[in-house]
């Protein structure tokens, strides 16, 4: 059995996605009252056009998780440590924990519960929206996805990448939990879609797309010199394989993320017609979790990174928002040294 955890866009996707591969799911929301009558869960999109019916829906997350070989979390970084409080415990030894994607929620899980190997993923595996109760759409799914854990190597690492990919046959397994942390698109794409359209999005509310009218040529610019300042603190620190560059998107090609043709699905579905805010997720996990994690990496590594700094600064007065007190800062998790948190990444074991 796989157990699902979340009420978002990427768990509505999960759900179907892992129970139209024949997966057991158990699907566990705070809300009892927000699942669909029945566990009926509708779908269209690159799946195809259906209706499955999930055979365990709980409010009770010890129930959800323990029969599962292999939880899938795709809830928002700010909302991990308040779960992992409470799945912790729920736990058991060998278990494997994939949040989807992590913004290095891996650390903060191996910290909380030695024992479990924690997997992050280094994109969403779906862009999906929920379009109605119990409907969701999905136009895009990961071709080719980063992913790592912590501990990175050893048979209980193996065990859980092997159930991890069983599950999702697109992952690209990386060297560990950091080096997928790295890898994540969203701190780079989001952070400069929201500051540099604010007047838009204040303006035209939900009429407007950000990756359509949003996705300007200037805007593009400024999200692949944050993507160079990405990649140059992956070499700064080392760290192996491809460096997975968001131009792959733009450039429409295979050797991306979400395949050649991701982009112009993602546009025409028109789903991203939506209401952005200070509090929306591009926000909170990409710009205050993701985007200051990277530049205060960057800053503990010497590694100059002024555009994003600049996004981060620029954010603090428009935005209505301190990102280095609220953000989740390498020192605020314990992973501001480099050298030891390259062995605990890689081997597991505490700060």
């Amino acid at each position: 059995m796989v157990a699902v955890l979340g009420g978002g866009n990427g768990a509505h996707a999960a759900v179907v996605d892992l129970q139209l591969k024949g997966y057991r799911v158990a699907w566990w929301r705070r809300d009892a009252g927000a699942f669909p009558p029945d566990g009926c869960l509708r779908y269209t999109g690159i799946l195809g056009e259906g209706e499955i019916t999930v055979e365990r829906c709980t409010d009770v997350l010890a129930e959800a998780v323990e029969d599962a070989d292999l939880v899938v979390a795709p809830l928002p970084a700010d909302a991990q440590p308040p779960l992992l409080d409470r799945l912790a415990p729920a736990l058991r030894d060998g278990q494997a924990v994939a949040f989807t994607p992590g913004t290095f929620g891996s650390w903060l899980g191996a910290q909380r519960r030695p024992g479990v190997t924690f997997l992050e993923t280094g994109t969403l595996p779906y862009l999906a929206r929920v379009t109605a109760p119990g409907e969701v759409s999905i136009p895009v799914v990961a071709t080719r996805l980063p992913t790592g854990s912590i501990p990175g190597e050893g048979p209980a690492a193996d065990a859980a990448h092997e159930a991890f990919a069983a599950a999702y046959p697109s992952a690209v397994r990386v060297s560990d939990g950091w080096d997928a942390a790295l890898c994540n698109w969203g701190p780079v794409l989001h952070p400069p879609l929201i500051v540099q359209n604010l007047g838009a999005i204040e303006s035209l509310g939900d009429a407007f797309d950000i990756h359509a009218a949003g996705t300007s040529e200037g805007v593009v610019r400024t999200i692949l010199a944050v993507d160079e300042e990405r990649i140059a603190l992956r070499r700064t620190l080392n760290l192996p394989g491809e460096h997975w560059p968001i131009r792959t998107h733009y450039d429409e090609s295979p050797q991306g993320m979400y395949g050649s043709d991701a982009k112009r699905r993602l546009v025409e579905s028109g789903l991203w017609r939506e209401r952005l805010h200070p509090r929306h997720r591009y926000v909170t996990e990409d710009l205050l979790c993701g985007l200051v994690l990277t530049a205060s990496w960057g800053r503990a590594a010497g590694q100059p990174m002024p555009v994003s700094e600049a996004l981060l600064t620029l954010a603090a007065p428009s935005l209505g928002v301190d990102p280095w007190t609220e953000g989740r800062s390498a020192a605020s998790i314990g992973a501001e040294d480099l050298e030891v948190l390259r062995a605990a990444a890689r081997h597991g074991g505490g700060r």
